[in-house]
């Protein structure tokens, strides 16, 4: 962490009016809320010099001070133009930055997270905040997860808070296919409070989804009469939840401490069909209560910071399940504990010759049980499991750009060692070993070695036994689509898998293309014992025969898909991602506008050159300042003495004073700290502006931004600066301590009669990546035989493509927001064997669409009170082009479990959606 002193801070105070920074801009309920100047910070930064402006300026706090570039990063603006409800809404909207695709999916899935660059407890600590809360995104890759005890198989994603922010949030949405046949609704209300001292969140949810059947969809697979109607291609569901987070800062300490507890009920039910009576339809009915609380503690240990975090669950679940026979039903219980408790310790204990040395020590306690109960066994299962872990994380840096080894970049090496024992399996190991280099500064290249050993999961060696009758299964030995029984459940003699892999990663800062980036991954995996839940193939039948039941005359009966240990897999994956955002067209050009002169004192144009930069009217801010200092607290000031503009802001919707709007505004402009700015600032602003420029009364720091390679003071970055410190706008943000609202070149200095035309271009932003996957095998034992799961012999799986990408991109312009999500999956084959009868099944490539439509009305309208602020409407198209994946036999028919409204009953999907922010 930097550690500044006072002239330190003059200059970043500097630095933030020369960039034009997010500052506190206040809306029409008094409330502070940061505001969005990227573009007239982007315009600040001198020429060949974005980089290093980025630590200085626009660094917020929270933010991540690492080797390793962001993958991709978002900030208030750009987080506005994806029209997310959540947090939860936003992470999955940038899933293409967040998704991991070069471990072969060995985590793959969700990333882990961050809360102002600290570990927290789980998702659940902020995922129902809306995403007006949130002041920056960033995203690193999964080496970055080693630094706050993660392992490195997931990406990082770092999200920082507005320091000041309150809200309340009620959503209903409702959704359902094109085709008709089932809805879904979803109604949520979020209330969140964030300030100085800590945040206080409340949340309630209820979702709910109706039940849609074959018949709906005309769908027949048996000569029954009416059975189409008793078997569900969606389950009918309804789930509640209610969730709570606070957190509270220690200001004298630097400690904080997070709670949040969440209570969930979920219910579902599905039909299988009739029983063998040919009368009585056969149900499934789920019922699942939760109950989940967490705890956050961080504080500052010297040189070191210190967090502890606690994540409890507690789960019942009930099934039922209706007896073939139609005798009744039979049961399946379960009940889950769970706690993970983890202390990690950030330090820099070592000043190396190229930095210091960063060091990461954690220490995890955690506990499971598993009861599960089947009317069908003869004794339940219990299972605990007790695991102690812990670990090491150095990163040491080897080389710094202006050190005698610089001139190869900088590099910097991470080397990780952990234990986990485990009461169930004994003492597992993990290590890595990476390297960082960056040899230029917008190129980030990286290799880790990672070794692991890995336990199956409590779930996967105990879960009850559940069979699911008549469900619609492809037999690849007659080529023909059968009823069977499907087993699923645990495994309790799975043993411990060894992880072998390689990651070569590339991160580019594209020179051409501004905040867009270009990388790629490289992923080679090799597992030992690794645990799979197969799916039915003839690849599978092969290897284990003993899993499928098949009557005398060879016709399938059931299909046993409780996890199983494949000896060894083998894959190898390539990746690329790109992510950019910006705005579209030229950027407006600054002009000055000269209000009329104040009651206060003359116009700035009869003041001294320099003195007064560019038109700014310091006899008007005084006057102004006057008006709020000098009128004692509770009256409320003469308001015909402030410049229209700036008085229309301080009314309520009915013409009058608002007394909390006035409040705000004393403070900002009385308070000690706005004093304190003023005067910092100020006397910056003199030295810069005089002529000529008074530099020896600038700070070090500042001068250093000024100065060129070969340390002498550069005449453009000299220009580039005064024209910013000595406008109005910044003389006007500076004396003020206020800037413009989103993508604004200064509201208050346009009030107080400086100038600056308004950023009003559209913005956009687009995310892709696209998978390769090189190689993907399967060894049953140590001589044979190999599975080639890309040439169709698949056993762990459907099938498995060749090629997959993802796709987000946008666009936000004044109120009105366009989102666009693509996917695509490759062709892919599945083998249907050598014996007389089989075949082959070709998947063809799927490619989705889906849009997202919304405005929001007080922006769109320019209603900055009343009914339509805070107001959102969205329309949602999911698969708009209605495409379903076709699979075919060797013949070119579609087989009838492969029917396309059977593989995807749903297709066009629409949804209407409506929030309102109080």
């Amino acid at each position: 962490m930097h550690r500044y002193g006072k002239s330190t801070l003059l200059a970043l105070t500097a630095i933030w009016v020369w960039q034009i920074p997010s500052a506190m801009a206040q809306d029409e309920d008094g409330q502070e809320q940061p505001a969005d100047n990227s573009a007239d910070a982007e315009a600040a930064v001198p020429p060949g010099d974005e980089g290093d402006i980025v630590v200085y300026g626009t660094r917020l706090k929270g933010q991540l001070i690492i080797d390793q570039p962001p993958l991709a990063e978002y900030d208030e603006a750009d987080i506005a133009a994806f029209g997310a409800g959540s947090i939860a809404d936003l992470i999955d909207a940038i899933e293409p930055a967040t998704s991991s695709g070069a471990r072969g999916g060995r985590g793959g899935g969700r990333p882990v997270f961050l809360i102002n660059g600290i570990r927290v407890s789980s998702s659940r600590e902020f995922r129902s905040y809306p995403p007006e809360a949130v002041a920056k995104v960033e995203v690193f890759a999964e080496e970055v997860a080693q630094r706050f005890g993660y392992s490195p198989d997931q990406r990082v994603v770092n999200i920082v808070l507005k320091p000041n922010f309150q809200s309340l949030t009620v959503e209903v949405e409702y959704e359902q296919p094109g085709s008709g046949g089932y809805s879904a609704s979803e109604q949520e209300a979020t209330w969140l409070r964030i300030g100085e001292k800590g945040r206080l969140n409340f949340n309630v949810e209820a979702q709910d989804r109706s039940l849609l059947t074959e018949a709906e969809r005309g769908l027949v697979l048996t000569d029954i009469p009416g059975e189409a109607q008793f078997r569900s291609l969606v389950s009918d569901t309804m789930s509640l939840q209610a969730e709570g987070n606070y957190t509270r800062a220690f200001m004298d300490s630097g400690s904080s401490i997070s709670l949040n507890g969440t209570i969930g009920h979920d219910e579902s039910r599905s039909l299988s069909g009739l029983a063998i009576d040919g009368a009585t339809p056969l149900e499934r009915r789920g019922e699942t209560d939760s109950y989940s609380a967490g705890l956050t503690f961080n504080k500052p240990l010297g040189a070191w910071d210190a967090t502890f975090t606690n994540d409890s669950n507690h789960t019942r679940s009930l099934t039922e399940i209706d007896r073939n026979d139609a005798s009744g039903f039979d049961t399946a219980r379960s009940r889950t504990y769970t706690t993970s408790n983890k202390l990690t310790l950030n330090g820099f204990p070592l000043q190396l010759p190229a930095g210091e040395l960063s060091t990461t020590l954690d220490l995890g306690l955690d506990w499971t049980r598993l009861e599960s109960e089947d009317s069908r066994a003869d004794s339940d299962i219990s299972l605990t499991r007790r695991g102690l872990n812990g670990g090491l994380t150095v990163t040491a840096p080897i080389a710094r750009r202006g050190d005698p080894l610089g001139v190869i970049g900088d590099i910097s090496l991470t080397a990780t060692g952990g234990f986990e024992n485990l009461s169930d399996f004994g003492t597992l190991a993990n290590w890595s070993l990476g390297a960082n280099w960056s040899p230029f500064e917008n190129l980030n290249l990286s290799a880790t070695r990672i070794y692991r050993e890995v336990a199956p999961s409590l779930a996967n060696l105990g879960n009850p036994r559940i069979d699911e009758f008549n469900s619609t299964v492809f037999d690849y030995r007659s080529g023909e689509t059968v009823l069977a029984t499907v087993v699923t459940g645990g495994n309790p003699d799975l043993v411990a898998e060894t992880q072998n892999d390689w990651k070569f990663s590339a991160n580019w800062e594209l020179p051409f293309w501004e905040n867009s980036r270009l990388s790629a991954d490289y992923g080679i995996n090799r597992s030992r014992d690794v645990t799979s839940s197969p799916s039915f193939s003839s690849a599978f039948e092969q290897a284990f025969p003993d899993r499928v039941t098949r009557d005398s005359d060879g016709e399938l009966l059931a299909i046993d898909r409780r996890p199983l240990t494949l000896y060894e897999t083998r894959s190898r994956i390539l990746s690329f991602g790109f992510n950019t955002r910006g705005q579209i067209g030229k950027a407006p050009e600054r002009t000055e506008r000269r209000g009329p002169p104040s009651a206060g004192g003359q116009a700035a144009a009869q003041a001294p050159p320099g003195e007064q930069g560019g038109g700014f009217d310091p006899a008007r801010m005084q006057a102004v300042r006057e008006v709020f200092c000098n009128t004692p607290e509770g009256e409320t000031p003469d308001l015909s003495q402030i410049p229209e503009a700036f008085r229309a802001r301080l009314l309520d919707e009915n013409g009058n004073p608002d007394p909390a709007k006035i409040a705000a505004a004393r403070e900002r402009f009385c308070g000690e700290e706005a004093q304190e700015r003023s005067e910092r600032f100020a006397a910056m602003r003199t030295a810069i502006c005089a002529d000529p420029p008074n530099l020896d009364a600038l700070p070090e720091e500042m001068l250093a931004r000024l100065r060129n390679e070969d340390g002498e003071i550069d005449p453009e970055r000299l220009k580039t600066l005064r024209e910013r410190m000595c406008s109005a706008d910044a003389a006007a943000a500076g004396e003020s301590g206020q800037q413009g609202r989103r993508g604004g070149g200064g509201r208050m200095a346009r009030m107080m009669g400086g100038g600056g035309n308004e950023d009003t271009r559209p913005r956009y932003f687009l995310g892709f990546n696209h998978n390769i996957v090189l190689e993907n095998e399967v060894l049953l034992s140590e001589n044979g035989p190999l599975f080639d799961q890309i040439d169709g012999f698949v056993l762990g799986g459907g099938a498995v493509p060749r090629h997959s990408s993802r796709l987000q991109g946008g666009i936000f312009w004044q109120g009105y927001g366009f989102r666009l999500s693509g996917q695509y999956v490759g062709g892919a084959v599945l083998r249907g064997g050598e014996l007389p009868g089989s075949s082959d099944l070709f998947f063809g490539d799927l490619a989705t669409v889906d849009i997202r439509l919304f405005a929001d009305l007080g922006e769109a309208f320019d209603k900055e009170d009343g009914f339509l602020k805070g107001l959102r409407v969205s329309a949602m198209m999911d698969n708009v082009f209605d495409a379903r994946r076709r699979v075919t036999d060797e013949n070119g028919v579609v087989p009838d479990a492969y029917e396309p409204f059977r593989i995807d009953p749903t297709g066009r999907y629409f949804g209407i959606e409506v929030r309102k922010a109080f």
